[in-house]
């Protein structure tokens, strides 16, 4: 009965995993395009587009728009990665400080984006 039990929960977690990704997959399509056309406007519109115009355009306009997209592209990125680390990673110690490398670069990408949102 216990083996039942853990085998069940073992493929509902595989299977949340895989929905959470789909799920977020298609939350990023529709904000992604809107940033593209967006920003392609706004570049389309000015007389001399820079690096400085575009950056600013893209952490200014939508603040809270960006730090969601932010979010929902970085947990779609370690979700896909560890996925990939899970399934070609055989020996157990390297998986495990793979999975926790990701996660800790995932964190410091998030910080990194923060400031310059704060920045711009």
């Amino acid at each position: 009965m216990r083996e039942k039990f853990e085998t069940f929960m073992r493929t509902k977690a595989g299977s949340m995993h895989w929905w959470g990704n789909k799920a977020t997959s298609i939350i990023l399509i529709p904000i992604i395009l809107y940033l593209l056309i967006d920003l392609s406007i706004y570049m389309g519109s000015q007389s001399e587009p820079t690096l400085i115009l575009f950056l600013n355009r893209l952490f200014n306009n939508d603040p809270i728009l960006i730090f969601t997209t932010n979010v929902v592209l970085l947990w779609h990125i370690r979700a896909g990665m560890e996925v990939v680390i899970e399934d070609y990673i055989h020996g157990e110690k390297v998986k495990i400080m793979s999975i926790l490398l990701t996660r800790v670069l995932t964190i410091q990408v998030m910080k990194y984006l923060y400031l310059c949102c704060i920045i711009f």
